[in-house]
């Protein structure tokens, strides 16, 4: 009874933000790291070289179970960044409508309205034109029209090229500044230094290590090649989601074939010692980002900005590594959703482990909350400040996430996966969203420690009335 009662009030709590902070101003910085996997030496991975990470773990709130609401740049962003779901957003692609976001005033949008000066330094948003009104400044390297590039190389050869032309990987060695990441880590130091007297909302987006896995030489070697192991798990579910093999990230690149939109890819693997070579350079584009957050929070040492400035690091989504027989993310897989966020609150240093799940929209509201500023009561999200105070708390809460049935899709159907996750089981119901959202496929996975989809056990009877309570749960989630 007693830890009933507990977990009631822990879940009150949440719903109204926790006891609000007193109401002292900081700095906040925000470091978005795209297609970010817990890949974290201090999170247990024994291969990954992530010195500077390691040493935010070490000072800040490692939430372990933190989800993304869509396996996509620009809805997860834009998620997260408004703190409202993407059903409730309307936004669903990279391309997709964005009224409904226009009309929420976003966290930088809320930090500078309470005085704060906003800065965004590379990917951000997945447009840099998205809330432009938000921002004092906005910091990002343009191609010659104008667009955005997204695929960053170090070679000026390999940046011009498109579609399939382009590798999948880069193993060079050209100038730092030749990389967009080293570019703008620079840029931001030189304008902190201007700016250093200010209240600042900083945001840094880096883009690595999205495809194209391109990082200096000097990534690659920290890594022998012979060590690095596939993933355990590099077929796809038995019984699961048919959807989302249609297509493939990784095919977009110099690597299957040029008829990319019209192939099943659930029963085409990479090659084993390929396969290797796509990790390899993963991980070297883990280490490269790894050095710029050293860079980053170095800067901030330099100029005695450390102490009054909230860190908070956090991956846009997951990615699948060859996991489930699928390169790249577009899923509601583990794989796909699950992503680092970490959060370093100089005052409250107690560190630690949160274990709860949590979803990247409550980044919103626990920066509003930390910071001393008034809440913001018009987000879907919850503040986790209770948690970053004391990061052994219990919450009841789950993670949601959902994924529309790909966009670049020729033959496009408009079927949507709602997914719930759970510390035994995940659970993902496709519906049809021109048929009265029937649903047209179940997938019901038990997760063991490695959180991996193994056999879809949605037609067996003994768990019937589990996924009817998930079913529930999503619904309810979801308004519908």
């Amino acid at each position: 009874m007693k830890t009933k009662c507990i977990l009631i009030t822990i879940f009150l709590f949440l719903n109204c933000g926790g006891k609000k902070s007193t109401p002292t101003k900081k700095n906040i910085l925000m470091i978005i790291v795209d297609d970010m996997r817990p890949e974290i030496t201090s999170w247990g991975n024994t291969i990954a070289v992530t010195p500077n990470i390691d040493n935010l773990v070490k000072n800040g709130v490692s939430f372990k179970r933190a989800y993304a609401q869509y396996a996509n740049c620009s809805p997860s962003r834009m998620s997260f960044l408004t703190g409202i779901s993407p059903e409730n957003l309307g936004h669903q692609g990279n391309y997709n409508e964005k009224t409904k976001f226009r009309s929420h005033l976003t966290l930088p949008g809320y930090m500078k309205k309470h005085g704060y000066k906003t800065y965004s330094f590379g990917k951000v948003y997945h447009d840099i034109r998205d809330d432009s009104l938000s921002w004092d400044y906005i910091y990002d390297i343009e191609r010659i029209n104008g667009d955005l590039k997204w695929e960053s190389y170090g070679s000026p050869v390999n940046q011009a090229l498109e579609k399939w032309e382009r590798p999948a990987i880069e193993r060079e060695n050209f100038p730092l500044d030749n990389y967009n990441d080293y570019h703008v880590t620079r840029v931001f130091e030189n304008h902190i230094d201007k700016h250093k007297e200010n209240l600042f909302f900083y945001a840094i987006g880096f883009r690595k290590p999205h495809l194209p896995f391109a990082a200096p030489e000097k990534f690659w070697e920290l890594y022998d090649k012979s060590e690095i192991k596939i993933s355990d798990y590099d077929i796809a579910p038995i019984g699961g989601d048919t959807i989302v093999y249609q297509w493939s990230e990784l095919a977009a690149y110099k690597y299957y074939a040029e008829n990319y939109f019209d192939t099943n890819y659930r029963n085409i693997r990479v090659e084993y010692e390929d396969a290797k070579d796509l990790i390899h350079g993963y991980l070297a584009s883990i280490s490269f980002i790894d050095s710029l957050v050293g860079r980053i929070v170095r800067k901030l040492k330099n100029l005695n900005l450390y102490k009054n400035t909230i860190i908070v690091l956090m991956g846009d989504h997951g990615l699948h590594l060859g996991d489930q027989q699928i390169w790249g993310k577009h899923s509601s897989y583990e794989k796909s959703t699950h992503t680092p966020l970490i959060i370093v609150d100089p005052s409250n240093p107690k560190s630690g482990e949160c274990i709860n799940f949590v979803e990247l929209l409550d980044v919103y509201p626990t920066l509003v909350d930390l910071s001393g500023i008034d809440r913001n009561p018009n987000l879907d999200g919850k503040s986790l400040a209770i948690f970053v105070r004391d990061p052994n708390l219990k919450s009841p809460r789950l993670a949601f996430s959902q994924y529309q049935s790909f966009q670049k899709k020729r033959s496009f159907t408009n079927y949507m996966a709602y997914a719930v996750y759970t510390k035994d089981f995940n659970y993902i119901e496709w519906q049809d969203l021109d048929n009265n959202r029937n649903v047209v496929q179940k997938e019901l996975y038990q997760m063991d420690q490695f959180r991996a989809e193994k056999t879809n056990l949605s037609e067996h009877p003994r768990y019937s009335m589990l996924q009817h309570a998930l079913s529930s749960k999503i619904k309810k989630n979801f308004n519908f």
